[in-house]
């Protein structure tokens, strides 16, 4: 089996360069974009997963996401939100599979992501 492809959508350089190691170190290919316009030529490559982040420099994560689901190519790739503009307490974004709030354990991530990866397989 081929490694999962992860897209994480994150303006943040630092942020980025962290789940390019950390999560290529986990196994995984990173595909990395800095914006909703990278993103959209990212998603190309057929992402397993994306990890979004929902605020971008051009535009936001939401509206990314509406055009994800409304979009057949990438209608059934997991989402998950990766954000700090998410209030606290709140557990679903609606088009999102998961939400992991910033600042987070990169563990907890790597679970979500086995988690949402898994259920798309099983549908």
């Amino acid at each position: 089996m081929s490694a999962l492809r992860i897209l994480a959508i994150e303006d943040d350089p630092d942020l980025s360069y962290l789940y390019q190691s950390f999560l290529a170190a986990e196994g995984y290919e990173v595909l990395l974009a800095r914006d909703a316009h990278e993103a959209v030529d990212m998603l190309r490559r057929e992402p397993d997963v994306v990890l979004l982040d929902l605020m971008l420099p051009d535009v936001d994560g939401y509206t990314l996401l509406r055009h994800m689901r409304a979009n057949a190519a990438t209608r059934s790739i997991p989402v998950i939100v990766v954000s700090a503009a998410i209030p606290p307490g709140r557990h679903h974004i609606r088009g999102a599979d998961a939400v992991v709030h910033k600042p987070f354990e990169f563990d907890g991530l790597l679970r979500t992501i086995e988690g949402v990866s898994h259920q798309a397989h099983v549908q």
